[in-house]
């Protein structure tokens, strides 16, 4: 009989924050850029980012895709933009954290089950600071970034390591990840793994709690 996975490992960016494909319009508003002006459609509209579709492909990383978007904004606003400033600034005008996100943490921590965290960019783009800005943080049993491990989804090497580090076979986890490549290098390490897509989050979030076997107390 298949074993039912009972413990979580989450990305950070698009999973428990929201995409800044979400908050594009909001970057605007932050910004004082007219509506419509920047062209992070992403998932939201693959044919009409050219840009997207060359990181598809993996003829760039998501890290090289939001360089050139921050390069694209610090000419727009005549000012030094970073990812750094762009995701600090952001936090600052408007939460980024997925309520369902936390929901989902909370329910799996109350019933027993670990929760460990396995991200690309979390320092690198968030700043050492980022423990402090964000209390779910505190909450995770175990956390793997790609900002001190150089090791980057979907090697197959960051879900090794983030399956280590929480202390649990790979056939007890379900893995959580916005960008699909990553949730393709996890099953094909034997992991099960869900697929956030960020036009439709709630679907996703939904499919986690039925694979976990969760009870959500709704």
């Amino acid at each position: 009989m298949e074993r039912t996975p009972r413990h979580l490992v989450l990305d950070f960016g698009g999973v428990i924050t929201r995409s800044l494909f979400e908050n594009r319009t909001v970057v605007e508003e932050l910004y004082r850029l007219p509506k419509g002006t920047l062209g992070w459609y992403g998932p939201f509209d693959p044919p009409s980012d050219e840009l997207w579709q060359r990181y598809l492909v993996g003829a760039i990383s998501e890290r090289q895709y939001w360089y050139r978007r921050c390069q694209e904004l610090e000419q727009l606003v005549g000012q030094a933009i970073t990812i750094n400033r762009l995701v600090k600034d952001l936090r600052g005008y408007r939460s980024t954290i997925r309520p369902e996100a936390i929901s989902l943490i909370d329910c799996c921590k109350n019933q027993g089950r670990k929760v460990g965290l396995l991200t690309n960019e979390l320092e690198l783009f968030h700043g050492p600071e980022v423990y402090d800005v964000f209390p779910v943080l505190s909450k995770m049993d175990s956390i793997v970034d790609a900002t001190h491990t150089h090791v980057l989804k979907p090697d197959r090497r960051a879900y090794q390591l983030a399956v280590d580090e929480l202390g649990e076979g790979l056939d007890s986890i379900v893995f959580v990840d916005d960008q699909q490549r990553n949730v393709l290098g996890a099953e094909a390490l034997g992991i099960r793994s869900i697929h956030i897509d960020i036009t439709r989050p709630t679907a996703g979030f939904t499919a986690v709690y039925e694979a976990l076997q969760l009870d959500s107390g709704d």
